[in-house]
C-alpha cells in the first residue's frame, strides 16, 4: 500500500504525513500505556482488519515512532512500543482527545468501548473540559464521581443501564 503524502512545505501537512492516516492515531494512544503484543493491539482496536495494522504498525516503525522488539524468556513475545520520538504525541493525542469530548454525544448501541479509551487532560490525570472525561470514565466502570453529575447524566456504561439520572 503507497502513503499518500500532502507534498506541502508545512509541518501540520508533514506530521500528517506520518500519523494523519487512519488508525495511526489509535495505535499511538494505545502504545502511550506502554508496550502491547500485536494481538493485544488488534483486540482494543475494534474494526481495524489485520492487515491495515501491520501495515500502520510498519509505516509507524519506519517514521521512528514505534519500536518492535522480543522480549526475552518467559515471556518470548514480540511487542511494539513507542520510541521517544513517538511518546512526544501524547500531547497531540491528549489534545485530540480534549477536543472530543465534545462530539461524544450519546453512546450509540454500535459504539466499541474501552475503559483506557478516555483521552485528553483527565485520562493524563488532568482535570478535562467540566469534568466531562472523568464522567465518561466513570461511566465506563460504572462509577461516576460526585464531582461531575452534570456531565454524567448523558452518559450510558456498557451494559446500557443509566449511570446516573440527573
Amino acid at each position: 500500500m503507497s502513503r499518500r503524502s500532502y507534498d506541502q512545505y508545512c509541518a501540520v501537512a508533514r506530521a500528517l504525513d506520518a500519523v494523519g492516516e487512519r488508525w495511526s492515531l489509535l495505535i499511538v494512544r494505545e502504545l502511550l500505556a506502554g508496550p502491547r503484543r500485536y494481538t493485544d493491539l488488534h483486540a482494543d482496536l475494534p474494526g481495524v482488519s489485520t492487515d491495515i495494522l501491520a501495515t500502520r504498525l510498519k509505516q509507524l516503525e519506519g517514521d521512528g515512532l514505534v519500536l518492535r522488539r522480543r522480549l526475552e524468556r518467559p515471556a518470548n513475545a514480540t511487542v511494539y512500543e513507542l520510541t521517544a520520538r513517538g511518546a512526544t504525541l501524547r500531547g497531540v493525542v491528549d489534545a485530540l482527545g480534549a477536543w472530543g469530548l465534545g462530539l461524544l454525544g450519546d453512546q450509540r448501541p454500535t459504539d466499541a468501548v474501552r475503559e483506557h479509551w478516555v483521552t485528553g487532560p483527565a485520562g493524563a490525570g488532568g482535570g478535562g473540559p467540566e469534568g466531562v472525561a472523568e464522567a465518561v470514565a466513570g461511566a465506563v466502570s460504572g462509577v461516576v464521581p460526585e464531582a461531575v453529575p452534570e456531565a454524567a447524566d448523558r452518559l450510558e456504561n456498557p451494559s446500557g443501564e443509566a449511570v446516573l439520572t440527573g
